[in-house]
């Protein structure tokens, strides 16, 4: 007798019934309970253990600029692309802590960005960044107002003094401290520097240039520099950026004797070769140029288009200390006032984080729970015993004492170097030497 398609399909159905309740109950919910229960677990472990090592995150636009990962080097002592490293066996709380680079591509908003990310992360410690001013600026509402606590920032090369957001640091109220070192003299002594500079030499006319590349940099300079010269009796007859150039013939009329450039080295070199095209050679202005022009690529790429021009420049470093490891030296003294206070911190961990101790902190305590924020807390609380107590930190470049107001290095000065031609073996090349 045939069956009938539906009987054959009816069979099908309680074969795959049968066959699949026990493959149910005994293979695929076992495994997915599993597969939950790891999760589930993982979870709760991260949560009770909290990160596995505190970070210390370098953050700047290292891959295409030489100065950042110079300074980032000196900090690591290895390059960025060599991964993680722990920070000479140091530990906060019996956590190790290690040293991490990330890339900003030299774009605030990108900075913005990874900032906002650190903040929220658990394993951050402390930032070495951004190098460049108008990145920095960005950045830093994220690490002192979003992060609770706030996240501690070093410093290093930038220049302009209102970078902490809401300019608080001059509230001597403790819970009103902003974690910030920096290391960098600021750019009100700079512009300073490079106005004595002018009326020293007999410059009276003179032309301001300011870049575009970093504006936070350079258009703070360049107010400042125009400021100081008209209330020390200078005349600053032209103000301009580095995009907009004014035409040659009213700049000869204007017999300027003097231009003031803040901006970068590759503009710098562009701003040279236009002076000498605008300009007679025996009526050629005396060129200074601000701290971020200073770098070999200056000389470099400059050749013999430095000659003919008398150029000086202003740097936080005598041109000795400079050529003795250049940038990675300022790392290095990054690290080393960071070695001091992670050994700080270590120290006083127990201490300081049970003066003010909550319900909270006794939980985790008695469980166990490493947290990032509880090493913030007591790193923060040592940077502002190191300022309230004026101490002064010995390092490889200089002394620095750090300051309530903006951080800054209160011991921390400008240099003068001048561009000098040099005979060596029968050719011509240009360096940077100390000059008046």
């Amino acid at each position: 007798m045939k069956k009938t398609v539906s009987d054959t399909k009816l069979f099908a159905v309680l074969l795959c019934r049968l066959l699949l309740v026990p493959l149910r109950n005994f293979v695929v919910i076992p495994i997915v309970s599993a597969v939950i229960g790891i999760i589930l677990v993982s979870r709760i472990t991260d949560w009770w253990t909290g990160a596995d090592s505190y970070y210390i995150y370098l953050v700047g636009d290292h891959k295409n600029d030489q100065v950042i990962a110079d300074v980032f080097e000196g900090f690591r002592e290895q390059p960025c692309n060599n991964g993680d490293i722990q920070i000479a066996d140091k530990t906060i709380n019996n956590v190790p802590v290690k040293a991490k680079c990330v890339d900003d591509e030299g774009e605030p908003a990108k900075a913005r960005q990874i900032s906002d990310d650190l903040a929220k992360r658990d394993d951050t410690l402390m930032v070495i960044g951004h190098v460049k001013s108008t990145q920095t600026k960005a950045a830093l509402p994220n690490y002192l107002i979003q992060a609770r606590p706030p996240i501690p920032a070093i410093l290093t090369l930038e220049t302009n003094p209102h970078l902490i957001p809401g300019n608080q640091m001059d509230n001597e109220s403790s819970e009103d401290y902003q974690p910030v070192f920096r290391l960098w003299p600021t750019d009100d002594k700079q512009a300073a520097e490079a106005g004595q500079f002018a009326l020293k030499h007999n410059h009276s006319v003179l032309w301001v240039v300011e870049d575009k590349h970093n504006p936070v940099y350079s258009q703070y300079l360049a107010s400042r520099f125009v400021q100081w010269a008209q209330a020390n009796h200078g005349k600053v007859v032209m103000w301009s950026t580095n995009m907009a150039v004014p035409p040659a013939e009213t700049l000869r009329e204007l017999k300027i004797d003097f231009v003031f450039f803040a901006g970068d080295w590759s503009n710098a070199l562009i701003l040279i070769n236009q002076i000498k095209r605008i300009f007679p050679p025996k009526h050629r202005p005396t060129l200074f140029l601000s701290d971020a022009s200073v770098n070999p690529q200056l000389i470099t790429y400059g050749g013999s288009d430095l000659d003919g021009i008398n150029i000086y420049l202003t740097f936080p470093l005598t041109s000795a200390q400079y050529f003795n490891d250049g940038f990675k030296t300022i790392g290095k003294d990054a690290r080393s006032i960071v070695d001091w206070l992670i050994d700080d911190t270590s120290q006083h961990f127990e201490t300081d984080r049970r003066e003010n101790a909550s319900f909270k902190y006794w939980l985790l305590f008695l469980l166990n729970r490493h947290e990032v924020e509880d090493a913030r807390t007591v790193l923060n609380s040592r940077m502002e015993k190191a300022v309230r107590d004026d101490k002064v930190f010995e390092s490889t470049l200089d002394q620095y004492q750090f300051v309530r107001d903006n951080g800054k290095n209160s011991l921390a000065q400008w240099h003068i170097w001048k561009v000098e031609k040099v005979e060596q073996d029968d050719a011509t090349g240009y360096q940077f030497v100390d000059g008046q």
